[in-house]
């Protein structure tokens, strides 16, 4: 069994990157079979970051009335949409794909939002809000992992756990 915590986000967007944020602060909460990662990628490049593991926790950025608020979204209850092209490919798509392409993805994914403004800055900072909603977000991964049979350890090194590809 292996997990996989995905924040996503881009750093020099201020708020934007809280996912990135947030991993970074669940470093070492949990087991060995859990993963981290973070990337500023999205569509079809999430593939790789997905593949092998049996469960997936993104966390990410949505543009919101409420920037702090956090929004929790159950991956069954995402549907694709008519897209254009791949280019626009979310993650609905992406599991979509990877699902008729035999590819082994997680059976459970969770996703877990923070809203922002849609106004962006390059090289400003996270606002005050977004940076006030990284512990919430932290204890809704952390409660997720472990609802779903994954172990919190001490603070301490982080938890390298590879996800294996099966083809």
């Amino acid at each position: 069994m292996a997990l996989v915590i995905l924040g996503l986000g881009n750093d020099l967007l201020g708020d934007d990157a809280v996912g990135l944020l947030a991993v970074g602060a669940l470093e070492g909460r949990l087991g060995p079979d859990v993963v981290l990662r973070w990337s500023a990628q999205s569509g079809l490049y999430l593939l790789e970051s997905l593949q092998g593991c049996e469960d997936a926790i993104l966390i990410d950025s949505v543009t919101g009335d409420t920037p702090g608020r956090i929004r929790e979204i159950d991956g069954s209850a995402m549907r694709p949409i008519m897209v254009p092209s791949a280019h626009y490919a979310g993650l609905p798509e992406v599991l979509a794909v990877a699902s008729a392409a035999g590819l082994r993805l997680p059976s459970r994914v969770r996703i877990l939002a923070v809203e922002i403004d849609g106004r962006q800055t390059i090289g400003a900072a996270p606002s005050p809000a977004v940076l006030a909603a990284i512990p919430a977000i932290v204890g809704r991964a952390v409660a997720t992992a472990r609802a779903w049979g994954y172990e919190e350890r001490e603070p301490g090194p982080e938890a390298r756990a590879p996800c294996t590809s099966t083809g």
